[in-house]
C-alpha cells in the first residue's frame, strides 16, 4: 500500500512538471491573445470615436452654416419687398417649411418689434401690432445692430425665456441676427430668428453609439448643452444644477480640451475621450455670456462600456484555452505514468542505502561501523567531529586505533568474545571507558553495541556519547549534596542553639522577673502607709516595667516560634479564623460595643496555625486602635486580584501617617505612643513572616484619623466542587 503511494505521488509530481509549464503557456499565450484584442478593440473604439466626433462637428457646422444661409436669405427677400404685408407672408411661407424657427421678427432700427411670426400647432401666426414689443434692451438687439450688413450674429445656445422665467418645458434656443438693408444698400431693419435648438441635439444624439460612446455638447464656460445625463445640462441657467459642469466635476479633463487648439484625446481613470471644438466667434469680441462662441463636442467611453463590449471575445478565447490546457492535461497523464514506473525501479534500490546514511547522519552520537575483525567500514559526521580524523583516515582501519594504548590489547580479547555471543548492550558495564582522539588525547565515553545482519555478513553498530559533561555534572551533584549535608548540620546546630536560647528565656529570664515583680508588690504592701506618693510611684514603676519586659519576652518567644514552625499548606477556612479571634477578643472586653462583619466562606491556602497568630494579631490591632472611637467598625472580606487571594482587614481607628509605611513590620517599631496604645510592636512583625512562610505579602493602606486596611495575599486557591 505505501508503494503504491508513493507512485502514485511520483506520477503526480511528474504530471504537474509536464503540464504546468504547458499550462502557464497556454494562459500566457491566451492572455496575450485577449490583451490584443483588447488592443484591438481599443483602437477600434478610439477610430469610432474620432469619427463619431468628426461627424458631429460636420454635422454641427453644416446646421450652423445652413441657419446663417437662411437669415442672410430671408435678409436679403426682405431687402427687396416694399410693404410689411409682403415681409409677413414671406415669414410664414418661410416658417410653414422650416419649422426649426419657431419665432421670426423684424424689427427697426430703435429695437420695436414691426413683424413677428410665431409658429402655432405647427402653422405660422402673426402677431397683431398690440402684442408686439420693445427688444431695445435685449442684448442680442444690441450686438445684432452692431454687425455690419451680410453678416451674422449668433447669441449663445440657451433656454428661451418668457416673460423673465425660463421656458417649461424646456426650449434650447440660438437666436440668429442680421441687418436688413434698403435699396441703397443702409440699414433698415433688424431680422431676428429664433432657431429651436433641439433639432440640433437630436441629431447629435442620433451618433450616440449604444452601449458603447456618448457624445456631448459642451459651451464655452464647460456646461453641458447635452449630456449622458439630462439632468446635468443647461447648469448655466437653472440654479439647482450650478455645479454641474464640466469644468468644476472634470478639472483635469477641461483643462485638457481648452488647451488644445482643434481637436485632441484624454484618458481619465474611469474612461476615454476624443474632443474637438468649432468657433462661431473666431474674432472673440464678443463676451462669451452674449455669444455662440466656442462649441466643444466631446466623446466620452467609459471603461465599464469598453471592457463589457470586449468581455464576450475574451470569454471565447479562455474557453479554448481551457480545452487546450484539458487536452494538454490528458497527454501529461500519459507521460507522468510512464515515467514514474521507470524511475520507480530505479530508486528503489537507492532509496533503502539513503535512507540508512540519512539515519546514520541524523544521529546525535559518533557512529562506527566495523566488521568481525574490528576493521571500520562506516562512520558518521559526528564520529569524524569526537575523534579529529576524516573519513579517508579511518575506513579501512582497526577500531583499536580509537581506544587508547594501554587498553587497546584487552579489548581484542573483549571484542573476539563479543561476536561470538553478539546482543545488544552497554559496552563495560560498570567501568568508566575512554576514547582516543587522533592527536592523542582522551575523552571519556559511553558505548553501546548492537549486531546488523546483512547479505555481506554480520556487523558490529557502536553507538560512542561524549560523557565529558555528565561525568561533570555528577560530580558537581556530589559536590553540591556534600555542601548541603555540611550546611543541614549547621542549621541543626544553629536551631539546637535557639531552642536552647528560647528554653532560657522562658524560664531563665522569666524567674527573675517574676521574683522583681513578686518581692516589689510584698515591698508595697508592707509599707502600705508608711510611702508617701513618689515612693508609691517608684514602686508602680518597677512592677508596669517587669511586666511589659515579660510581655515582650512571650512576644519574643511567639516571633521566634513562628519563625521555626514547619508550613503544611492547605485550604483554611479564613471566615471561621476571624470569627474565633474576634469572639475572643469581645470576651476580654465585653463592655465595649463593637461592630464587626465577616464575608462568609473565605477560604486560602494556607497553614491554620500560622494563619490564626496572623488573623490574632491584625483583628487585635484593629480592637486596639479603634478604642477611642466613637462607632468602631472592624470588616473583614475578599479584594479583586488577578495575582492571587486577597483578603483585606479594614477599620475606622485612629490610622496612621503613610509616610511612615515602611516601618510596620520591623520589629519594635511603634507609630503610636505605648502610653495611648499599648504593645511592643512585635505583632506586625510576626504578620510579615507569617506571610512569608506562606509564600505570600502583607500591605497596608491609612490615614491619620481615617482608619487602616491590611491587606493579605494568597497563593490562589481552585474553586471546590
Amino acid at each position: 500500500m505505501p508503494i503504491r503511494m508513493d507512485q502514485g505521488k511520483n506520477v503526480l509530481q511528474y504530471f504537474f512538471l509536464i503540464w504546468l509549464p504547458l499550462t502557464l503557456l497556454t494562459v500566457f499565450v491566451t492572455t496575450g491573445l485577449i490583451h490584443n484584442q483588447r488592443q484591438g478593440a481599443r483602437a477600434t473604439a478610439t477610430i469610432e470615436q474620432q469619427a463619431q466626433v468628426d461627424s458631429a462637428r460636420s454635422l454641427l457646422s453644416n446646421w450652423l452654416s445652413r441657419i446663417q444661409a437662411d437669415a442672410l436669405y430671408l435678409a436679403g427677400q426682405l431687402a427687396l419687398q416694399q410693404s410689411e404685408e409682403q415681409a409677413t407672408a414671406t415669414f410664414a411661407t418661410f416658417q410653414r417649411y422650416h419649422p426649426q424657427y419657431d419665432r421670426i421678427r423684424l424689427l427697426d432700427l430703435a429695437g420695436y418689434e414691426q413683424i413677428r411670426v410665431e409658429l402655432t400647432d405647427g402653422q405660422p401666426l402673426a402677431l397683431p401690432a398690440a402684442r408686439l414689443q420693445d427688444k431695445s434692451q435685449r442684448y442680442y438687439v444690441q450686438l445684432g445692430l452692431q454687425q455690419p450688413i451680410g453678416s451674422v450674429y449668433f447669441s449663445p445656445f440657451e433656454l428661451n425665456v418668457e416673460h423673465g422665467e425660463i421656458e417649461r418645458p424646456f426650449h434650447p434656443t440660438i437666436r440668429v441676427v442680421t441687418p436688413v438693408s434698403d435699396a441703397n444698400g443702409h440699414p433698415r431693419y433688424l431680422l431676428v430668428i429664433n432657431y429651436r435648438g433641439q433639432y440640433l441635439l437630436d441629431a447629435l444624439a442620433s451618433l450616440d453609439k449604444p452601449n458603447k460612446s456618448a457624445l456631448w455638447l459642451v459651451n464655452a464656460n464647460g456646461y453641458w448643452l447635452k449630456a449622458s445625463d439630462p439632468e446635468k445640462a443647461w447648469g448655466f441657467m437653472l440654479s439647482d444644477r450650478s455645479d454641474a459642469s464640466l469644468s468644476q466635476q472634470y478639472v483635469s479633463l477641461w483643462s485638457q480640451i481648452i488647451r488644445a487648439e482643434n481637436e485632441g484625446s484624454a484618458t481619465t481613470d474611469d474612461a476615454i475621450y476624443h474632443f474637438a471644438s468649432l468657433d462661431f466667434d473666431p474674432r472673440n469680441d464678443t463676451p462669451l455670456s452674449q455669444s455662440l462662441g466656442r462649441l466643444y463636442l466631446i466623446s466620452q467611453l467609459s471603461y465599464d462600456q469598453f471592457y463589457g463590449n470586449s468581455q464576450p471575445a475574451g470569454r471565447s478565447l479562455w474557453q479554448a484555452g481551457g480545452l487546450v490546457i484539458l487536452l494538454f492535461a490528458l497527454l501529461s497523464l500519459m507521460l507522468a505514468r510512464s515515467i514514474a514506473q521507470r524511475r520507480a525501479s530505479e530508486s528503489s534500490l537507492a532509496t533503502s542505502e539513503s535512507l540508512f546514511r540519512a539515519m546514520i547522519e541524523a544521529a546525535p552520537d559518533a557512529i562506527i561501523m566495523t566488521d568481525p575483525k574490528g576493521t571500520i567500514t562506516l562512520m558518521n559526521e559526528q564520529a569524524m567531529v569526537m575523534f579529529d580524523y576524516d573519513q579517508d583516515e579511518l575506513i579501512g582501519q582497526k577500531v583499536e586505533v580509537l581506544i587508547p594504548p594501554e587498553a587497546a590489547e584487552r579489548h581484542v580479547r573483549h571484542r573476539e568474545g563479543y561476536v561470538q555471543d553478539a546482543q545488544p548492550r552497554p559496552m563495560g558495564m560498570g567501568l568508566s571507558l575512554s576514547a582516543r582522539r587522533k592527536d592523542g588525547s582522551q575523552l571519556p565515553v559511553e558505548i553501546s553495541l548492537s549486531p546488523i545482519h546483512s547479505p555481506s555478513g554480520q556487523l558490529i553498530f557502536c553507538a560512542i556519547r561524549d560523557a565529558t559533561e555528565r561525568r561533570a555534572t555528577e560530580r558537581k551533584i556530589r559536590q553540591l549534596n556534600e555542601g548541603l549535608a555540611r550546611q543541614n548540620t549547621e542549621l541543626q546546630a544553629v536551631n539546637g542553639e535557639l531552642e536552647a536560647f528560647s528554653y532560657s528565656v522562658s524560664h531563665d529570664l522569666r524567674a527573675p522577673l517574676r521574683a522583681i515583680d513578686g518581692f516589689s508588690k510584698i515591698l508595697q504592701t508592707s509599707l502600705e502607709g508608711k510611702l508617701d506618693v513618689q515612693e508609691a510611684d517608684y514602686f508602680n514603676r518597677i512592677r508596669k516595667a517587669s511586666q511589659n519586659m515579660s510581655t515582650l519576652i512571650d512576644d519574643l518567644l511567639m516571633l521566634a516560634r513562628v519563625t521555626r514552625a514547619d508550613v503544611k499548606l492547605a485550604s483554611v477556612n479564613l471566615s471561621r479564623v476571624a470569627t474565633g479571634a474576634v469572639e475572643r477578643l469581645r470576651e476580654s472586653q465585653p463592655e465595649r460595643e463593637l461592630e464587626v462583619h465577616i464575608d462568609p466562606g473565605i477560604k486560602v491556602l494556607a497553614d491554620p496555625a500560622l494563619l490564626g497568630v496572623a488573623m490574632d494579631n491584625l483583628l487585635g490591632n484593629a480592637f486596639k486602635f479603634t478604642a477611642g472611637t466613637a462607632h468602631p467598625r472592624i470588616e473583614v472580606g475578599r479584594a479583586e486580584s488577578e495575582d492571587g487571594d486577597v483578603i483585606f482587614v479594614r477599620d475606622n481607628g485612629v490610622g496612621f501617617d503613610m509616610s511612615y509605611a515602611e516601618k510596620l513590620f520591623i520589629p519594635f517599631q511603634r507609630l503610636h505612643s505605648a502610653r495611648d496604645f499599648p504593645g511592643t510592636g512585635i505583632g506586625l512583625a510576626s504578620i510579615s513572616r507569617v506571610m512569608n512562610k506562606l509564600g505570600g505579602r502583607v500591605w497596608a493602606e491609612s490615614a491619620v484619623g481615617q482608619g487602616a486596611t491590611f491587606y493579605l495575599q494568597f497563593k490562589r486557591v481552585e474553586n471546590e466542587q
